[in-house]
């Protein structure tokens, strides 16, 4: 039986309602169950089970939304925070996203899930993507002046697209990815926007939700005109990692990410191991499918940058930059992580967590490589200072990694128990 929501109802007042659930549960209260009791895997468990089972703040959220009739959250928001004066179809009010500096398409990621009811911060969209655990290495280019553009690789895309699966798996979001490349677009980009990605864009706009455009940088698009190029939204000037306020997209994008259906994200037990699981194989170079081989992320990504540092190449700032945005997220995932488990799996976990504190020291020792040369440093030894610390940096990886490989046999193991004593 559904609850009638208030003739007057708060989207404000409906998420700390479900703030309340969690908060509940926590506590051991049964008060949360009959809610819980909505979701497809609480139907007809006790109120032992349903205290022992690990509940977030999504599962939460869907539970309410389906409380009042709804069939997800996103249905529940947009109904609630439709009124007279809202924006028109395609013009989102969505507020700014965070300011700091990072990774832009996992910043833009958090801020549109937040927008659409799903919390999802920063760091937890960072380790669920794997970005936070990549070493991002394209062999094939580009080039700049006949030499590789180093610089370039962490800014890329393709490393946050391999680990969209696992962050629809624990937000319950379908993405839909569509990409053209740049080549494709440069003797026609507005030819290329209006056959390939306009129809998209609106669609997802009208249904009030966010578009994520790639070019050099991730831009979020809430709106569209009639101008050139048409995107309207958050994006990042020049250089920066940082979002500034609302304006125009320089360019056409070279692609989308737009959101689909909302439906039960699996469980967190699921999600865990899932990510732990894309994060071995980002290492282990097994998450690039054949038609990327010279696309590096992990283990032979650190052996090439190895190489070009010792060849004399590629002694710039970006590559450094990144390492310590992604290696922050890395710990600060795993700790939140560790904190829910207990026994060999926590164990590993911490120990995992302590290993990328460690890279992080390690990483932020040195000033950036360019500017030490430009203030009057040796290039030589800058350079092979910062090969030796990459180096180490490696090793610590490859420590790191070992220890969540055996806190993901841990938790496979903990699940094929679990799911034994269910089937019994």
């Amino acid at each position: 039986m559904t609850s009638q929501l208030p003739t007057n109802p708060s989207l404000k007042q409906l998420r700390h309602q479900a703030k309340d659930v969690i908060k509940a549960h926590r506590e051991g209260s049964a008060s949360c169950n009959a809610v819980l009791r909505n979701l497809h895997r609480f139907a007809g468990k006790t109120d032992a089970e349903i205290a022992q089972a690990d509940v977030s703040l999504v599962d939460a959220q869907f539970a309410v939304a389906l409380e009042y009739g709804f069939r997800g959250w996103c249905e529940l928001k947009a109904h609630v925070t439709e009124a007279p004066g809202d924006p028109a179809a395609g013009q989102l009010s969505m507020p700014a996203p965070g300011k700091e500096p990072g990774n832009t398409y996992a910043r833009a990621m958090s801020a549109v899930l937040s927008y659409l009811g799903t919390e999802a911060s920063y760091d937890e969209v960072m380790g669920l993507s794997g970005v936070a655990f990549i070493l991002q290495v394209d062999t094939s280019g580009p080039y700049t002046d006949g030499e590789l553009d180093c610089a370039w690789w962490p800014n890329d895309a393709w490393g946050f697209y391999l680990g969209l699966p696992v962050l629809s798996r624990a937000t319950g979001w379908e993405f839909a990815m569509q990409r053209c490349g740049f080549d494709a677009l440069k003797d026609d980009p507005a030819g290329v926007y209006q056959e390939q990605f306009a129809t998209r864009v609106e669609q997802s706009l009208a249904a009030g939700k966010p578009v994520l455009a790639e070019y050099d940088h991730c831009f979020i698009v809430t709106a569209v005109d009639e101008q050139s190029p048409p995107l309207i939204g958050y994006g990042t000037r020049g250089k920066s990692t940082r979002f500034e306020e609302v304006l125009r997209m320089s360019n056409y994008p070279c692609g989308l990410i737009t959101l689909g259906q909302l439906r039960m994200p699996d469980s967190p037990q699921e999600v865990v191991l899932a990510s732990l699981q894309h994060i071995l194989a980002l290492f282990n170079e097994q998450a690039h499918g054949s038609e990327a081989s010279t696309r590096c992320s992990g283990r032979r990504a650190w052996a090439q940058w190895l190489a070009l540092l010792q060849e004399g190449v590629a002694c710039d700032n970006n590559m450094l930059i990144h390492l310590r945005y992604n290696r922050r997220s890395a710990a600060a995932y795993l700790d939140a992580m560790s904190r829910r488990y207990h026994g060999a799996a926590a164990t590993h976990l911490s120990a995992a967590t302590d290993l990328y504190r460690q890279i992080v020291d390690e990483a932020s020792k040195q000033d950036l490589p360019y500017g030490r040369v430009q203030k009057g440093e040796d290039e030589q030894t800058v350079r092979s200072e910062y090969a030796a610390m990459i180096e180490t940096v490696s090793q610590l990886e490859e420590r790191a990694i070992s220890e969540l490989e055996a806190a993901a046999e841990a938790l496979a193991a903990e699940r094929g128990k679990e799911q034994q004593h269910e089937s019994t």
